[in-house]
């Protein structure tokens, strides 16, 4: 049990960092809130790479993942403003709208190329040598029926 609760600790310690992320916005505290994000992102680092837990496409998704929610933060803590007068109405800043979809853009263009690489990956198989060489056997081990071999019936098909 001890071996599952260890390596699953750096998961543990994002999610925890993630609601104290949360307590932070909800106080009114948005730079320490992403001050915080990033102290938890470089513990995430820390705790993985020491469990030996680290791959690349996890701390791209979970640094992706992370701008994502700033960004989405951002955009409503300065993007959107609610007024009093008339109940319910909404004043759009386009400063805020702007910085919060720039950085939404920066954060998710990494996981979409990193995903295009993936498929790539997969649809073109590697050739090594000892493919090619299987392939040139088994050409060798027929050839292409001629006109007149056709006619006679003198053939074997595959």
């Amino acid at each position: 049990m001890f071996d599952n609760l260890k390596q699953n600790l750096p998961t543990i310690a994002l999610m925890f960092g993630y609601v104290i992320y949360i307590v932070f916005l909800i106080k009114g505290s948005f730079p320490l809130a992403v001050l915080w994000i990033m102290f938890i992102i470089y513990l995430w680092l820390l705790s993985s790479m020491a469990l030996q837990k680290y791959t690349y496409n996890a701390f791209l998704y979970v640094l992706c993942s992370s701008g994502i929610a700033i960004s989405i933060s951002f955009f409503f803590l300065k993007g959107v403003e609610e007024l009093s007068y008339p109940h319910g109405a909404l004043i759009f800043h386009i400063d805020g709208i702007a910085k919060s979809f720039f950085l939404f853009f920066i954060c998710t263009v990494p996981i979409i190329i990193n995903q295009q690489g993936k498929q790539i990956s997969n649809k073109s198989p590697i050739k090594t040598k000892r493919n090619l060489l299987q392939h040139q056997d088994k050409k060798e081990l027929w050839e292409q029926a001629t006109p007149e071999d056709i006619e006679s019936g003198n053939y074997e098909p595959l």
